[in-house]
């Protein structure tokens, strides 16, 4: 939390989205193999957000045990006129998640933002990006946008670390590498992760911007592998888990 308190008092712009709650409907839940899922949600009015920012999300009505938010990356761009949500959920899921996968079409949820200062805004014409797993959410939405044009100044590299080649959203992954100014290098394990960090470095230094998206341990050490190498522009994830 104090941690919130630090970037919403650093980026206030970006984080004035947590003042505005919407009412989403469930449209559908889609099994996007190991686990993960997308909930697509509807929103009226529409409304719109800087790709790769996220929301908090609670169950209105709902008596839930445990924790009664998550927040979670929003997987989609405005354009899409949805809100997609992507998240693992495990075979025992917290009664949160569980009663995610129990919604039925119709029913609603409500979010605060999106919000947060991670979305292309924050970078240059040179991106560099290192998703690990489902972390790949935020970047999805970005991608949506490069891939649409929105961005025609952005060069956008890819960094993907999945697990036994099994990669989230890799059918929209492939369209988007179609993409001149999106470029997507898959890995498997760290020292795969780390060598390709290391290439994109001794590439572009600090004439990119590298973005983080992933599990805590992961940001946590690309981080300092980056800030070791001297790199300065570096946006990660906020999250603490997905």
């Amino acid at each position: 939390m104090f941690d919130f308190f630090l970037r919403a008092l650093s980026s206030p712009i970006d984080y004035s989205g947590i003042l505005k709650k919407h009412t989403l409907v469930f449209r559908e839940c889609i099994d996007e193999g190991n686990r993960n899922f997308s909930f697509i949600f509807d929103s009226q009015p529409i409304i719109t957000w800087k790709a790769g920012q996220h929301g908090v999300f609670t169950l209105p009505g709902q008596n839930v045990s445990g924790k009664k938010w998550r927040a979670f990356s929003v997987a989609s761009s405005a354009i899409e006129n949805e809100v997609r949500v992507g998240t693992t959920v495990p075979p025992h899921p917290s009664d949160f998640k569980q009663r995610m996968l129990d919604l039925s079409p119709g029913e609603t949820i409500d979010m605060r933002g999106p919000f947060g200062e991670f979305h292309l805004n924050n970078g240059g014409t040179q991106v560099v990006a290192i998703a690990g797993g489902i972390g790949i959410t935020p970047l999805r939405a970005m991608m949506v946008e490069l891939a649409n044009d929105l961005h025609p100044d952005v060069s956008f590299e890819l960094i993907y670390a999945g697990k036994d080649n099994y990669f989230a959203y890799h059918t929209a992954c492939a369209e988007f590498n179609n993409h001149p100014n999106i470029s997507i290098t898959y890995v498997n394990t760290p020292d795969e992760v780390n060598t390709a960090v290391d290439t994109a470095v001794s590439t572009y230094q600090n004439a990119a911007t590298y973005y983080i998206s992933g599990a805590p341990g992961m940001i946590s050490a690309i981080k300092k592998r980056l800030s070791k190498a001297g790199i300065k522009k570096i946006v990660n994830d906020p999250f603490k888990g997905y």
